[in-house]
């Protein structure tokens, strides 16, 4: 699970909430360059995973029933962002071998890379009626009813989740989600502290503090949490693009505009450090009365549209 902000238009100038949205991009969609920046892997990682592929590939060849190289194959298809091709090898291990936990699991991921939500909530009951205290098929379930504005059912899935399992960190930032979206957000926090303090070095968690404290205007803690997550994780893009924001709201636009910079060399497909980057120029066009900053805010946004596929 990942929050950030996003500025959606520059004439609402909105800072909203949200998962990832859209249908994740097939792998094949992108370039090597950069589908090797959106999975964290280096291009030299990508032709490794290649490799094993062509391997696996012979190995289901000479023999289809191998239910471990097609569950092989399903993991490294997901791990190209090639969604319809893992899916189609976790289905078949599952026909090769039922039982598989694991397997389910993975399925259900992928479908909800592709917001598949429906088919990855039956995929996670056939888990709980092999293994009825499976705890990611509880946090995965609550992880879908949450996509879908099923609040309710989510809180139940998470709880239930977090009675299973009190020490996963994760459980305890979705259940924030949760909250937040209820407006309970004193209630985010507190899921939030006890995620960091299961793991200190959590980064998600960092990165979802500084935003609940962004939303209630505590915004020199809201960099502070950012500052934590970038420690932990240099080359955290989500947290340069937040911090970016809080610069924007403390209307030290040249620095938001240098740390959005930041995100977007780290990660050039990541939508919302375009369109944070967007509403800083935009800002300070308005600001210094500067035409070109206008123009290049517009150049950003129309890079952010091309990322979600927006018209």
């Amino acid at each position: 699970m990942r929050k950030y902000l996003s500025i959606s238009c520059l004439a609402l100038t909105i800072a909203c909430m949200t998962f990832t949205t859209g249908s994740a991009h097939e792998g094949a969609e992108l370039s090597t360059k950069d589908l090797a920046s959106q999975i964290g892997k280096t291009e030299t990682e990508l032709k490794e995973i290649d490799k094993k592929i062509i391997a696996y590939n012979e190995t289901v060849k000479s023999n289809p029933d191998d239910a471990d190289a097609h569950f092989n194959l399903g993991i490294l298809y997901e791990q190209k962002m090639k969604f319809n091709d893992a899916i189609s090898e976790y289905q078949k291990t599952i026909q090769l071998k039922p039982d598989s936990i694991e397997a389910r699991i993975n399925l259900s991921l992928v479908y909800t890379e592709r917001n598949m939500y429906e088919e990855s909530i039956g995929v996670l009951k056939q888990v709980l009626k092999i293994d009825p205290e499976n705890v990611d098929a509880h946090k995965y379930i609550g992880r879908s009813y949450y996509k879908t504005g099923l609040l309710n059912e989510a809180l139940e899935e998470f709880k239930k989740a977090l009675a299973l399992d009190k020490k996963d960190p994760e459980i305890h930032c979705y259940l924030e989600s949760v909250y937040f979206s209820m407006g309970r957000l004193d209630d985010a926090v507190a899921e939030l502290k006890k995620a960091i303090e299961i793991d200190p070095q959590f980064k998600t968690a960092h990165l979802n503090l500084g935003f609940v404290y962004y939303e209630q205007g505590k915004l020199d803690e809201a960099m502070e949490e950012y500052e934590i997550a970038i420690g932990i994780d240099p080359k955290f893009a989500d947290a340069y693009s937040n911090m970016g924001l809080v610069y924007c709201e403390k209307k030290m636009f040249d620095e938001a505009i240098a740390i959005l910079k930041k995100a977007i060399e780290i990660n050039p497909t990541l939508p919302d450090a375009h369109s944070n980057l967007g509403f800083a120029y935009w800002n300070k066009g308005l600001k210094d009365k500067d035409e070109e900053m206008k123009k290049k805010a517009m150049r950003e946004v129309t890079i952010y549209k091309g990322l979600i596929g927006a018209q």
